[in-house]
């Protein structure tokens, strides 16, 4: 039985579709940890002749990133799951390996897709066979391109 589960997010439909299927799995885990993983390069950014530096990027991000989380924490506390969040930047492989360490997971469940974010090339599910070698946890891969109306609905 698997009690802390991790779901590393990136935008994509296929990464949410990992949050949707904890819900129909036969396990009642003790937590659920969304993480949404960001891999952007932090620098100055010069905005109409305002500048604005790595921490101001950071902190935007995070409370974007931060109101990203929020339907999917409330759709799986709806469903009587302890669920906690966090948005990192870095690294994919590096952040959820982190991630999963600290919070001693079970399980880490991986959309199978692209990747979110301007469809970038480098979707959370190809770090699968290089993530199982590195974390304790077992890594799941979830199949799902489903439209959010649709995920919303098998949720529910």
């Amino acid at each position: 039985m698997y009690e802390r589960i991790l779901i590393p997010l990136d935008g994509s439909q296929e990464a949410e579709a990992a949050a949707h299927e904890v819900v129909h799995l036969s396990m009642n885990p003790e937590v659920v940890h969304l993480q949404l993983v960001e891999n952007g390069v932090m620098q100055s950014r010069q905005l109409e002749g305002y500048t604005m530096y790595a921490d101001q990027i950071q902190d935007a991000r995070t409370r974007c990133g931060e109101e990203y989380l929020q339907p999917l924490r409330r759709m799986l506390g709806d469903k009587g799951l302890h669920v906690e969040t966090s948005v990192t930047n870095g690294d994919p492989l590096h952040e959820v390996a982190e991630a999963a360490e600290k919070l001693d997971a079970d399980l880490i469940l991986l959309g199978a897709g692209e990747g979110g974010w301007l469809r970038r090339s480098l979707g959370l599910a190809r770090i699968a066979p290089r993530l199982a070698k590195k974390v304790k946890a077992h890594v799941l891969l979830v199949q799902g391109l489903m439209k959010p109306e649709v995920a919303l609905q098998r949720a529910a």
